[in-house]
């Protein structure tokens, strides 16, 4: 009888050994569980916010044996201080702004960023700021842009419509309007010519080389200039992500220094109205210069005069464009320049600088 009760107590604390490692085994667990799903859920977190620093902070405190959460209050307070922390860095950082390159029509500027002269304007992504000088007896007018993106720096084309004739084309006013352009100018006016290189975005439009030299708008929104003969030789095409080529010129600035006109094309002898555009040494920085002529107050001024004047203000690069009585200098839909000898003609295509702040 004695035998079997000590028999039966061993088993009872063999039972109550095994239930008890049991117990542990499953607090253990259940521990582990917790841990577990703990982790999961602050993975998560920081992984929403991008906060790296936050993520390494928690990730940190749960390897710590010294760190002792609860279910719900600790975790709680952690996301509330990761959320806390992580949008305080977001609001710190600027946005990143973006105008499509197949989007025909960029974001429209806020009509009271303009001041009410329309020679400035500021928004988060573009600033303008126009003035004028006197010189050579004739008028200077000057259009400084600062973009935060490349894509801001943009090509219009008269009805959207390439065309070979001149049958397409509307007033450079009317084309900043339908593109909800900040500012622009006139550009090369390609259709009124059986020549010369056109691309826009991205697109040969036209391969029909004489001479000129072509002003190359890449990707990042820098400026390059070689001569049309030479565009396919050059190796420009492969090295860089042309988005936009426009035929006129010459070049007037290269390096920052005047270059010696010598080419006799567009009248570059005779005092007429210019129009340039250029880049500063500081790349998302623009420059567009138009001096006046052939009207009563201006007398225009030889290309050689018009390159010592733009290569005065140091810029690092500048390209001449059409000029006559297609130059054209506007900011908001607003014509800062007296044309020529009569009223805004008709064009097809425009240079423009776009906000890229969404509505």
């Amino acid at each position: 009888m004695s035998k079997d009760i000590s028999r039966i107590d061993k088993t009872n604390s063999k039972e109550r050994d095994t239930g008890a490692t049991a117990k542990k085994k499953k607090s253990g667990f259940n521990t582990l569980l917790n841990y577990t799903i703990i982790a999961l859920l602050l993975i998560f977190v920081a992984t929403a916010f991008v906060k790296m620093d936050v993520f390494n902070m928690i990730m940190n405190s749960i390897i710590d044996d010294s760190a002792e959460y609860t279910l719900l209050s600790d975790i709680k307070e952690v996301c509330d201080d990761a959320i806390d922390s992580s949008e305080k860095e977001i609001k710190s950082r600027d946005p990143v702004y973006v105008v499509e390159l197949d989007e025909y029509v960029a974001p429209k500027p806020n009509a009271k960023n303009y001041d009410s002269s329309y020679e400035n304007y500021k928004d988060d992504t573009i600033e303008v700021h126009y003035y004028k000088e006197r010189k050579h007896s004739s008028w200077f007018h000057y259009m400084e842009v600062r973009i935060k993106h490349p894509s801001q720096l943009r090509m219009a084309l008269a009805y959207n419509k390439f065309a070979k004739t001149g049958k397409i084309r509307k007033l450079p006013t009317e084309i900043s309007s339908d593109v909800n352009a900040v500012c622009a100018v006139n550009g090369c006016f390609y259709n009124v010519r059986w020549g010369g290189i056109f691309i826009h975005r991205r697109e040969l439009l036209r391969d029909r080389p004489f001479g000129a030299d072509v002003l190359l708008i890449d990707s990042m929104g820098n400026f390059h200039i070689v001569e049309d003969k030479q565009l396919k030789t050059s190796g420009i095409l492969e090295q860089y992500d042309i988005i936009n080529g426009v035929s006129f010129g010459p070049e007037l600035v290269h390096d920052g220094k005047e270059l010696t006109i010598t080419k006799r094309d567009w009248e570059p002898f005779t005092n007429e109205p210019r129009t340039a555009i250029c880049q500063y040494d500081d790349e998302l920085h623009y420059l567009v210069v138009l001096a006046e002529g052939r009207n009563s107050q201006s007398v225009g001024v030889t290309m050689q005069t018009f390159a010592h004047e733009v290569a005065a203000k140091n810029v690092k690069i500048a390209y001449n464009l059409d000029g006559g009585r297609s130059g054209t200098m506007i900011i908001g839909n607003r014509l800062k320049n007296r044309v020529g000898w009569g009223a805004e003609k008709p064009q097809s295509d425009i240079i423009y600088f776009a906000t890229a702040v969404q509505n």
